[in-house]
């Protein structure tokens, strides 16, 4: 720092000298000091925006997951009763065992998982990337595959083939539930764009009497199927059907224990699945399959000359759960309200 000419001009060994540098040296440790506050300060404030600016997008990726489709069925154990049905399927499978007392071993990984699953936080797991995160029942020690290739799992190909060979009857029988004067039995459910509309054969285990009497052909179809899940609340056969302009925000389905099969009836290049991050398109007349615990969601880019994405959904059991599961699992998480 430059000296005063006021000190220039002072003796050697001046005191005055002497005190005005020390004065000088006072003041510069002050400045240094006040400098490192200063950058300090600088970096704690950074910190703090880079925190607050992290929590919310925390929050809007958390509120973009949530939204996606609030749909208006009461009991529906994936949007509204999950803890609900979480409890009463504890209940139930201390039920099971009273009733049998040999099935434990055969029933030993369900127990674990409704351990774990009862200890489970919806909230924080939304904000995990590309892993499955189901949001009722996890069931541990299954193969974690988003997409499965008809070609590649002889358990499941018997099923695709009765749908994809009857694929003329069931587009037949959507074309009828799909004529205006059906129109009250749909459910449309809420999206952040579009709409997005659904005409249940079976919901969460439940047939809708009323509905497969437009259907029936289908509905006989899918009732013989080997691996159709049909008798507890993770189980649906359902017409689906996406306007353009939808987009339907990535979710988690509730359970791992199935695989969603789509049947396109009516497919356009522009209407878009995404599961973890990977694209796929639907086919008319072919079966899609995923696992719906991943993360995944839909977007119809297509235009209103393009019209709507129609697909029959199928819930199958998934391959690696044995039959003594499939029997305990459809007690344990019977529809609600039996």
């Amino acid at each position: 720092m430059e000296r005063s000419g006021i000190s220039r001009g002072l003796p050697i060994d001046s005191p005055v000298k002497n005190g005005l540098a020390e004065v000088f040296r006072v003041i510069e440790c002050k400045v240094k000091v006040n400098m490192m506050y200063i950058y300090a300060l600088g970096i704690i404030v950074f910190l703090c925006i880079f925190v607050i600016a992290y929590f919310i997008k925390r929050k809007n990726k958390i509120s973009k997951i949530t939204e996606f489709s609030s749909c208006r069925n009461p009991n529906c154990v994936r949007c509204v009763q999950y803890r609900q049905v979480t409890v009463r399927a504890c209940e139930r499978y201390h039920q099971l065992c009273q009733l049998q007392t040999d099935i434990s071993d055969a029933t030993e990984r369900i127990a674990k998982s409704l351990t774990k699953n009862s200890l489970h936080s919806t909230t924080s797991q939304l904000l995990e990337e590309n892993v499955p995160n189901p949001l009722v029942f996890d069931l541990k020690e299954l193969n974690p595959t988003e997409f499965y290739e008809v070609c590649s799992d002889v358990r499941l190909a018997a099923d695709i083939t009765v749908l994809e060979e009857n694929k003329h009857t069931i587009l037949s029988d959507f074309l009828n539930i799909n004529k205006p004067q059906h129109q009250e039995r749909w459910l449309r459910n809420d999206t952040p764009e579009g709409q997005w509309r659904v005409f249940h054969l079976i919901n969460q285990g439940k047939v809708m009497e009323e509905n497969i009497k437009l259907c029936e052909k289908t509905f006989e179809l899918v009732s013989k199927l080997q691996n159709v899940m049909k008798r507890n609340v993770f189980g649906n056969v359902v017409f689906s059907v996406i306007n353009p302009g939808t987009t339907i925000s990535t979710h988690y389905g509730p359970t791992n224990i199935r695989i969603r099969c789509h049947l396109g009836l009516i497919t356009m290049d522009e209407c878009i699945l995404t599961v973890s991050g990977m694209h796929r398109k639907w086919q008319t007349g072919k079966c899609l399959l995923f696992n719906d615990a991943f993360p995944h969601g839909v977007t119809h880019l297509g235009s209103d000359e393009k019209g709507p994405r129609c697909v029959l959904i199928v819930d199958l059991w998934h391959p690696d759960i044995t039959m003594q599961e499939r029997n305990s699992i459809d007690y344990i998480f019977s529809p609600v309200n039996e």
